[in-house]
């Protein structure tokens, strides 16, 4: 009942990742062909964030509001 009719709904694929002490959520999305979201869950917010070799940082975009969902659904 309080969906947005001018955006549409976000198709995404999660993958879970367990690195240590640290989970990574790491969203793909198919309107990119080369990035994707990842969150991740600290048990200790004091935590030093180590992301595994494996994925590389483009850059980070916690507080930029065009990657979130929202924001997102008008693509």
């Amino acid at each position: 009942m309080d969906a947005d009719p001018g955006r549409r709904p976000i198709r995404k694929t999660r993958y879970c990742l367990a690195d240590g002490s640290q989970y990574f959520e790491i969203d793909i999305y198919p309107f990119w062909t080369d990035q994707a979201i990842v969150e991740i869950e600290l048990s200790d917010p004091e935590e030093e964030v180590r992301f595994p070799k494996i994925l590389k940082l483009i850059r980070e975009v916690t507080d930029d509001d065009s990657y979130k969902n929202a924001s997102l659904a008008k693509l």
